[in-house]
């Protein structure tokens, strides 16, 4: 530009062609250095995972090595121990229902139906509903939408109804 055209320009607003002209190094800038902020991370993840020293590395010796990583991992993983995790997780899940099925009983002051809804939602959240058939069959028959009943309360206990 000459002198004459930047003293004529100072006064209007740039057209929208010249605002993007002006905001792309900037833009270009900020996406460079996201992507070295993740090649950092990645290489301190990679260093970790390959017991490596913090030697210069490249940036295409990062991606490979993380590539490799992540193939690694996804061959070994074993498809048995995530069935064998699922079946302990559904277990405790159900230990923990029936925990709170007992303290139900034992709290006077917890309204019948507060607690009947307690329930069903936990069931309704159960992981691996097929496992429902480890529950009581009180807790089974909230599973069903039977009102909540005196008998519904009870877990081998007759004599513990739940006080509303």
């Amino acid at each position: 530009m000459t002198a004459s055209s930047t003293a004529h320009n100072v006064g209007r607003h740039p057209s929208a062609k010249e605002e993007r002209k002006m905001r792309k190094p900037l833009i270009e800038r900020k996406r460079r250095e996201r992507i070295n902020n993740c090649l950092d991370q990645l290489k301190d993840t990679v260093i970790g995972a390959f017991s490596l020293d913090q030697s210069k590395l490249e940036k295409a010796d990062i991606l490979e090595m993380t590539v490799k990583h992540l193939q690694n991992i996804q061959s070994s993983h074993d498809p048995t121990l995530g069935l064998e995790a699922q079946q302990k997780y559904s277990t405790g899940y159900i230990q923990c229902m029936h925990e709170v099925h007992n303290m139900l009983l034992t709290c006077e002051w917890m309204d019948k139906t507060l607690g009947s809804r307690l329930l069903k939602h936990l069931l309704k959240s159960c992981p691996n509903l097929k496992r429902r058939s480890c529950l009581h069959p009180e807790m089974m028959l909230l599973s069903q939408g039977s009102p909540p009943s005196e008998e519904t309360w009870r877990c081998g206990d007759p004599g513990d109804p739940l006080d509303g």
